[in-house]
């Protein structure tokens, strides 16, 4: 049995545009790391623990295939050493991920939340 849609497709929205793009688990956080140098799946691995290796690479290719980022061929046979890299629509993306973090980070504030950037410790 061929699944049906309960409802026709909705017509194109931008904001859903960009929430589908960004709205899977790990995928802001990604973006962020990447724009910060962490660019291997060990690297970006080691930065999100709680990341299951399977979902952060079905995110890192969900990715790939958005065109927020590329992916270089590996250094060795068994796939390790790819890169992964900003294009430049990641890269407009990072510019708003920059003004939704700072209005993020006011309203965490305001309730008494914190949030400290990966790779920095607590004073």
């Amino acid at each position: 049995m061929t699944y049906q849609p309960k409802r026709a497709p909705l017509e194109p929205c931008p904001v859903e545009e960009v929430l589908s793009i960004i709205g899977g688990k790990w995928k802001a956080r990604i973006l962020l790391l990447t724009s910060l140098g962490h660019e291997t799946f060990s690297a970006l691995g080691k930065m999100l623990p709680d990341a299951p290796d399977q979902v952060l690479a079905t995110q890192l290719k969900a990715l790939v295939d958005d065109g927020m980022l590329t992916k270089s061929a590996p250094t060795s046979v068994n796939g390790a050493g790819a890169r992964y890299a900003l294009t430049t629509d990641g890269q407009s993306m990072m510019t708003l991920l920059d003004s939704i973090s700072d209005w993020g980070m006011a309203r965490l504030e305001a309730k008494g939340h914190g949030w400290i950037p990966p790779g920095e410790k607590a004073a």
